[in-house]
């Protein structure tokens, strides 16, 4: 009875054994994450008089290890900072985008400096108060007539990204992403250019 016994046992340590081995040389199976990026850069006005800030938050799955997807919500705020406008009230620039992307990263996006080619478009609303007439004698403003440009605004764009994981877990991204825009009215193509920060899901 006894033999019995120390057989049993040993067959049950063979198969803990085995099962334990097979667990750790099983393979990991890739997932496919999903990140959350908020932005902060620098664009232009619609017809690229003057610098804007430029904010961003976007969402970020990744459908396979080389293209993911980016769907995104910018604002865009400005004003004039140099030139006789700066004198005039109500001088400024606001703008509402959703930018959609397909980006291809060729080297894989599983790597702790990850490289991503995007390409996709983007449609929002924008309004420009400015003016219709300045005149001004030994750089001060005499006469102006105030005026204001507002309406839908839509394009194309290309864009560069790049970011980097931190910490082990690599769970935090900081980065950076350029891009090229080509509009179908007013200032047709303009850069853009943006620290990013992105958490995975």
């Amino acid at each position: 009875m006894a033999k019995k016994q120390t057989v049993s046992a040993l067959l049950l340590g063979q198969l803990a054994l085995g099962s334990i081995a097979r667990a750790q040389t099983a393979p990991v199976t890739a997932g496919r994450p999903a990140y959350v990026r908020l932005g902060v850069g620098t664009a232009h006005d619609i017809y690229g008089y003057y610098p804007c800030t430029r904010l961003s938050a976007e969402f970020a799955p990744m459908l396979s290890r080389k293209i993911g997807l980016a769907s995104r919500v910018v604002g865009i705020v400005g004003k004039p900072s140099s030139g006789l406008e700066t004198q005039l009230p109500n001088q400024n620039y606001r703008a509402g985008y959703l930018e959609q992307e397909v980006v291809f990263y060729p080297f894989g996006n599983d790597h702790r400096v990850n490289v991503g080619l995007g390409a996709g478009g983007f449609f929002g609303y924008y309004r420009r108060n400015s003016n219709s007439y300045l005149r001004g004698v030994n750089g001060q403003v005499t006469e102006y007539e105030l005026a204001s440009q507002k309406g839908f605004h839509g394009g194309g764009l290309l864009s560069l990204n790049v970011d980097v994981a931190l910490g082990e877990k690599q769970q935090w991204r900081v980065g950076g992403k350029a891009t090229l825009q080509n509009g179908i009215s007013g200032n047709t193509r303009s850069s853009t250019y943006s620290l990013t920060l992105g958490r995975r899901l």
